[in-house]
């Protein structure tokens, strides 16, 4: 569990027990996010006040540095607004078997220190475990690819349903999220299939707007030694000082690093989660989401308007293309059953036969 998760799980702990104070609390977990956006406005409004209101000597190029810096900040807070705003996404409540199931699941696997500890159960637990998930399956007529570390069928006990492939329980929030990647400190939410998109779109505007900012301000910089108003100026050439160590530190950590990371997960069809702990599949232990680099990115930015925050997704989060070394396999849900066909790769663009079904 990672540093700011343990403070998440200590401040959910506390609210349940003190509300008053722990809904305070909650709302401290905002301070990161509250810092880029005091940080963000107050760049933006000297930057206009003094680099393009009072260094910059030509028109033209002042309206040329204010439209383009004003683009980047509002298709930044735009992206940012959409990451915030997105409802997370969550397992439907399809995924839920009865309670019957569920407590004949919780019978067989051992209980200690008030939770449900799956990696110590016995051979014979884990047989009866796998019969009881497949029938919950079966119940609530979902086909899932993914297994955990010893095979079994990933079931969440905290919140009593099925996952879904790529499915992960965040311990900050203590709920489970469809294709979840992390849950970011930096705005205080998780990141998951639902506003993946966005939040790529946030880092990299935002990144591009500080390197737009730190490179056109340099000029306001030179103009303060060649005026000389020392005392003056002394003020703007400070804010100066300190807006350039600051957004030199944020562009390169988190921004730059951020964009670099999730460009090579999308080139792998990966999340945060899967980089360090993998996708286990039943098809074959070699086999992932991996469908080649451009299918990868539509996957994440969908079918067109890549750089706009605007809904594109043509995924629902829940089934999930998936490649071994010779087949690609499809979920397709029929009026008949849901389940995944196997189809050549190289046939992987029409659509797939119903005789080459697969379970």
């Amino acid at each position: 569990m990672s540093w700011y998760s343990k403070i998440y799980v200590a401040v959910r702990e506390y609210r349940g027990k003190h509300r008053n104070i722990g809904w305070i609390l909650t709302r401290c977990l905002n301070i990161l996010l509250v810092t880029q956006l005091i940080f963000l406005w107050m760049t933006l409004y000297v930057y206009i006040k003094v680099t393009i209101g009072y260094y910059v000597q030509s028109h033209v190029q002042a309206t040329i540095y204010l439209i383009i810096s004003s683009f980047l900040f509002v298709m930044s807070m735009w992206s940012l607004a959409k990451t915030l705003f997105t409802k997370v996404g969550r397992v439907p409540e399809k995924y839920r078997p009865s309670k019957e199931l569920e407590d004949r699941l919780k019978a067989v696997t051992p209980y200690e220190n008030n939770r449900y500890v799956v990696e110590k159960s016995t051979p014979v637990q884990l047989k009866q475990q796998n019969i009881i998930l497949e029938e919950m399956c079966t119940f609530c007529k979902v086909v899932v690819a993914e297994c955990d570390q010893v095979g079994r069928l990933k079931y969440c006990y905290e919140c009593g349903h099925i996952k879904p492939d790529r499915t992960r329980h965040c311990s900050s929030c203590g709920k489970c999220c469809i294709k979840y990647d992390h849950h970011c400190p930096w705005i205080n939410m998780c990141v998951t299939h639902a506003n993946y998109k966005y939040f790529l779109l946030y880092i990299i505007y935002t990144s591009i707007l500080v390197y737009w900012y730190l490179l056109t301000s340099l000029e306001g910089a030179v103009r303060y030694f060649i005026i000389q108003k020392w005392k003056e100026d002394l003020w703007k050439i400070l804010y100066y000082l300190f807006s350039f160590i600051a957004g030199g530190v944020f562009g390169y950590y988190p921004l730059g690093e951020l964009i670099i990371f999730h460009y090579q997960l999308i080139s792998l069809n990966e999340t945060t989660v899967e980089q360090t702990k993998p996708a286990v599949l039943r098809f074959d232990n070699a086999a992932d989401y991996n469908m080649g680099k451009w299918n990868n990115f539509r996957a994440v930015f969908g079918w067109g308007v890549w750089m706009w925050p605007i809904e594109s997704n043509e995924q629902d989060g829940l089934h999930f293309d998936i490649r071994n070394l010779k087949y690609i396999f499809r979920y397709v849900s029929t009026q008949q059953r849901n389940r995944f066909v196997r189809i050549e790769e190289e046939q992987s663009s029409s659509a797939p036969s119903a005789d080459s079904s697969t379970h």
